[in-house]
């Protein structure tokens, strides 16, 4: 639970949301979203429950990264190990130190996952300021968007500009940082060309662990008529010190400081992109699309594993990923509204060359699919959905075949200002090349693929453009993929997972507002040798309240306060070791705007509170007995830190 004094503003504000209705935004206009079918439709009619963050709600935050955008989202956790959001993983749902594999990340619907490897989704590639909005889909949707969407599917929908444009931005704060970045648009009747750049530099809160991010990115644009096509090439180099982690005495010791077994340590990350899309309308109810994505990422990097020094180790991941899809809303007046078929082809080249030896996989996952809207009546609207996938893995000359067939059904139903909708979605995720061959401990190859299903209920309010939203959600895995420290990657054989999201806010008067998000998380082994545990680096409970208030029309100051329960360690599933605590953070923020001048302030942690996001069992073993130990391990986060920015349109 909530340590003083927010426990008790967290029992208030539940009972408030069971007594009355509440606002979530008033004057809201009309939101077109596509993450939950699919298909463009507006936000309300979507049959399950969507939180959109919109590009002023972005601009207004002045966030330096993702991570920090998303931290404390409802049903959403953060987990980031140096605070800067450059190693940060999104977690939807409950899933911990796994959360990478089990909530997938897309970029204008392109997935942005590693599904051959266990490394998170590279948040770095993404720029805010290129952001138009972020759809986040609460909940399983395997049969949309397949292999990982087991918790739920983060949707970073791009800005989409029709008009020359241009923007200088700047920004600094504490940690010797620095930013600047810059990004044009030009217009040449139904063609475009558009470029950002930006640079990005720090010494982070840790002792050793400066970094350095460059990127770069070109496109090129035609729409004409009902055909929309576009080409982008995009380049990052991502440079960053680690400081690995430390013990609770030496935490207590120096919470910043990196010891001398770490000093070599490091990453050094080039990743390539190449995408190519395109898009027809056949005619007012139908539309083909097509796009197909390169991801080349090369990686060096030395990580020690106290007390042995780390080794230099490489790692090559060649992806790509192709997708079409065809649209269509038959006409007729039947009950059916819409569907959509897919294919899509996920294709992986890995290689891993360690001191433990070469990690190697060649993979490819294709998938066909498709995802029915229909309608009964007015108020009545039932989804259905049906996807096949077929894995073929190459692993150490073994080979790992595997077919998934996932099926998905939702209704909803509107009652004046109310919605009432109800879901079901079987999931799974493929076994990466990590976890298949567990190479540090010797293990032979093989486990099984992790299946699943969720369960949701919910019931929306909404009265003008003001809402309130309840969402209660099981999801039952069975062989779900988890790292063990004191042995290796595991399936467990049954797991659970049952939660609660409530979403609310009031607009109390033109110049101020306030949103809350509240999510409580039962996530439990539910059979096998940890029955009844606590699955790690889940929060039971977490709260997170937004408040804006409005000087004037060009100046706006806000604050978000983010409550994050206790936490069993990541790798403690017979859960011994004492957990990871609970915090509470507040963050401050402010801008002022005159025609194309925009300047903004950030403080972060603005009591200092002392916490850690991430926290792990570590497991050494010590002469003479060489007996196994098992001790706590943190990666501590950021004190009080203070940012300015500075951005001109032209």
């Amino acid at each position: 639970m909530f340590r003083s004094p927010f426990a008790a503003a967290s029992r208030v504000v539940l009972l408030l949301l069971g007594c009355a209705p509440a606002f979530l935004m008033a004057g809201e206009p009309l939101v077109i979203v596509v993450t939950p079918s699919g298909i463009e439709q507006p936000e309300e009619e979507a049959n399950t429950a969507l939180t959109v963050i919109d590009q002023a709600t972005i601009e207004q935050s002045n966030a330096g990264s993702v991570a920090e955008l998303l931290r404390g989202q409802a049903g959403l956790n953060i987990t980031d190990f140096f605070g800067d959001g450059s190693q940060a993983t999104i977690d939807l749902r409950g899933f911990g130190p796994s959360a990478g594999s089990n909530t997938l990340v897309m970029v204008d619907g392109q997935k942005l996952n590693n599904s051959a490897d266990s490394a998170s989704p590279d948040l770095s590639l993404i720029d805010l300021d290129d952001i138009e909005r972020i759809e986040i889909l609460q909940g399983s949707s395997g049969v949309l968007y397949g292999n990982q969407a087991v918790g739920g599917v983060v949707n970073i929908i791009r800005r989409k500009r029709n008009e020359d444009s241009a923007s200088v931005g700047i920004r600094a704060g504490s940690y010797n940082s620095a930013r600047f970045n810059a990004s044009g648009v030009k217009v040449f009747g139904d063609n475009s060309l558009s470029a950002s750049f930006s640079d990005w530099s720090s010494d982070n809160y840790r002792d050793h662990n400066e970094s350095e991010n460059r990127r770069l990115s070109l496109r090129a644009e035609r729409n004409v008529g009902g055909f929309s096509g576009f080409i982008e090439a995009e380049g990052v180099d991502d440079d960053i010190d680690t400081p690995g982690a430390l013990l609770a005495d030496e935490v207590e010791e120096d919470r910043r400081q990196s010891l001398d077994f770490y000093e070599d340590d490091f990453f050094k990350t080039e990743t390539r992109l190449l995408r190519v899309g395109l898009s027809q309308q056949l005619d007012e109810s139908r539309t083909i699309s097509a796009d197909f994505t390169r991801r080349d990422s090369e990686r060096e990097f030395i990580q020690t594993f106290r007390p042995f020094p780390g080794s230099l180790t490489t790692q090559d991941r060649d992806n790509n990923l192709f997708n079409a899809s065809y649209r269509a809303a038959p006409a007729g007046g039947g009950a059916l509204t819409s569907y959509l078929v897919g294919f899509s082809r996920d294709a992986t080249d890995y290689e891993l060359v360690s001191a433990f030896g070469p990690q190697a996989i060649d993979q490819v996952i294709q998938d066909i699919y498709l995802s029915t809207q229909w309608a009964f009546g007015a108020r009545n609207q039932v989804d259905a959905g049906l996807r096949y996938s077929d894995l073929k893995a190459d692993i150490e000359d073994s080979d790992f075949d595997d077919t998934v067939t996932a099926f998905s059904i939702g209704y909803s139903r509107s009652f004046e200002a109310t919605k009432l909708f109800a879901r079901a979605d079987q999931n799974y995720r493929y076994p990466t090349v990590e976890e298949h061959t567990n190479v540090p401990f010797g293990d032979p190859p093989g486990l099984e693929t992790q299946e699943g299903v969720s369960f949701e209920l919910g019931l929306e309010y909404r009265a003008a453009q003001n809402r309130v939203r309840g969402t209660l959600y099981r999801i039952d895995l069975e062989n779900e993929i988890g790292f063990d420290s004191s042995s290796a990657n595991i399936n467990l054989d049954q797991t659970r997972r049952h939660g609660l999201i409530l979403e609310a806010g009031r607009q109390w008067s033109d110049a101020v507002d306030t949103r809350l998000s509240f999510t409580a998380l039962d996530a439990e082994i539910s059979d096998g040798e940890f029955e009844g545990n606590q699955l790690p680096l889940v929060p039971r409970r977490s709260l997170r309240l937004d408040g804006i208030y409005r000087y004037s029309a060009e100046t706006l100051v806000g604050l978000e306060l983010i409550a994050v329960g206790e936490q069993v360690l990541g790798g403690d599933f017979a859960n011994q070791l004492e957990k990871l605590d609970a915090y509470n953070v507040l963050n401050a923020h402010a801008s002022w705007g005159r025609g194309d001048w925009v300047l903004g302030f950030r403080i972060n942690n603005l009591f200092n509170e002392k916490y850690s996001e991430i926290g792990n069992q570590f497991t050494s073993f010590p002469p003479p007995s060489f007996s196994p130990v098992n001790e706590e391990s943190y990666f501590p986060s950021p004190e009080r830190n203070f940012w300015a920015s500075l951005k001109v349109n032209f």
